[in-house]
């Protein structure tokens, strides 16, 4: 490493997770690299997730926690940035965990290729025990392509989670307070801010698979944020980087489905039934291309196709 001395900061927004919380603290304070800070946003969480991270900022002064008011993820991972001073920041939710080297590889390779964000390779997981790799390949993107991979869904992941990110570069994009998808409206931004992107083929990051979030509970109106960024991000590419446009309309497209077919599949209120069928104008218009893109994930394309079928069969496949 070229400076073994630099600073990490890591950030762990927090809400009732007490049954997760642990688990979590205890696989960042087991990290090989030890130079970091972490900072626990008690998010103003009613259950005992707050006297937790008292209790471990007692044993570890390496531990900032911070009591707030129940505002959300975003404003949580916000005041934990702005509380953060490490040279690099890595933000990793609560109920999550990641590997014991996560830190020293993540650096590693950023330091290494003179990176601005390095990225692991993260898995979804519903049990405890954890799936190692023995890879450690190094695969480098430039800005355009790093947003084009991330955009086709293959070795980025759009999430703030298993990242390594010049604290710099994250200052300049706080989350959006108030939107669900919050990384969705924001990674894409940090991305086209870096020069050199570096990706670590190894699984160090653990998302855990909540019955109890947002991605797991009934339709919500809340869900057409999603719609909103990707819709910002197709504008932002048309603007800025139009040589990956197909990149971004096969995420649009990806987003709509996946609204598309949650709306299908229970009674929606007819307040929303123009925009559900704006939703569907978009597959059907776009659905011929999806299925001939040859960059496109696999599930997208034959998302294309079965889109062939009309409307009421995509949204109850």
């Amino acid at each position: 490493m070229n400076n073994k001395n630099a600073l990490i900061s890591v950030v762990v927004p927090i809400y009732k997770v007490e049954s997760y919380l642990r688990r979590c603290i205890e696989s960042i304070l087991s990290q090989t690299y030890r130079n970091f800070e972490l900072i626990l946003v008690d998010d103003g969480s009613p259950d005992c997730s707050g006297k937790i991270c008292d209790d471990y900022a007692d044993k570890d002064r390496r531990i900032k926690v911070i009591h707030k008011e129940n505002g959300g993820l975003s404003d949580a991972r916000n005041y934990g940035t702005r509380t953060a001073t490490g040279d690099y920041i890595s933000y990793i939710d609560s109920d999550d965990w990641v590997a014991p080297d996560y830190l020293e590889l993540l650096y590693k390779a950023l330091e290494d290729n003179a990176a601005d964000v390095s990225v692991c390779k993260l898995i979804k997981i519903n049990k405890e025990k954890c799936i190692r790799s023995s890879k450690n390949n190094i695969l480098m993107f430039s800005t355009d392509s790093a947003l084009s991979d991330m955009l086709y869904q293959k070795n980025i992941s759009n999430s703030a989670c298993g990242k390594l990110i010049r604290r710099k570069v994250m200052n300049r994009f706080p989350f959006p307070v108030g939107r669900l998808y919050e990384d969705l409206f924001t990674t894409y931004k940090v991305i086209s801010e870096c020069n050199k992107i570096v990706f670590v083929d190894r699984v160090l990051y653990y998302y855990w698979i909540n019955p109890e979030s947002i991605m797991h509970q009934s339709f919500s109106p809340k869900m057409f944020d999603e719609i909103d960024a990707v819709c910002e991000i197709e504008q932002f590419v048309r603007e800025h980087f139009p040589n990956i446009l197909s990149a971004a309309l096969s995420r649009k497209f990806s987003s709509y489905s996946q609204v598309f077919r949650w709306m299908s599949k229970e009674k929606i209120d007819s307040v929303y039934l123009s925009k559900k069928k704006s939703i569907w104008g978009y597959i059907k218009e776009y659905r011929y291309s999806m299925l001939l893109d040859k960059n496109a994930r696999l599930k997208n394309r034959i998302a294309g196709f079965l889109a062939l079928g009309g409307s009421f069969l995509y949204g109850h496949l």
